[in-house]
């Protein structure tokens, strides 16, 4: 009986550790890579009429997007969340910094592009 007892709970621990090593493996140690940082505009008018439109292209697993700027307004436009429209109040005049932060659990990166807001 004891012999019996022995043998599983050694086949449990065994059963234990295996698993254990599959979902570490599994587990996402690439930092991601951001491929590109594109606009179709330089320059948009204040106003949502014609606002731009941003995507980054990024290499990795289970990616996740924020997207980050001081003055104006981010909206995403796909599921992933690697493409948003920008667009801008008067008071948003100028040159401004757009900001896509990529991260999985490997790390993150961070590139940014100029947008300019012009009446």
């Amino acid at each position: 009986m004891k012999a019996i007892r022995l043998a599983l709970a050694i086949f449990s621990l065994v059963f234990i550790i295996s698993c254990d090593k599959e979902n570490k493996e599994n587990i996402t140690t690439e930092i991601p890579e951001i491929i590109s940082l594109t606009s179709d505009k330089t320059e948009i008018k204040y106003g949502a009429s014609e606002p731009a439109k941003l995507k980054c292209t990024a290499l990795g697993d289970n990616l996740k997007y924020v997207w980050e700027v001081d003055f104006g307004d981010l909206f995403v436009i796909n599921t992933d969340g690697s493409e948003v429209q920008f667009t801008a109040s008067p008071c948003c005049m100028g040159k401004k910094t757009i900001r896509c932060k990529v991260s999985n659990s490997g790390g993150k990166v961070t590139e940014s592009i100029e947008i300019t807001i012009v009446e």
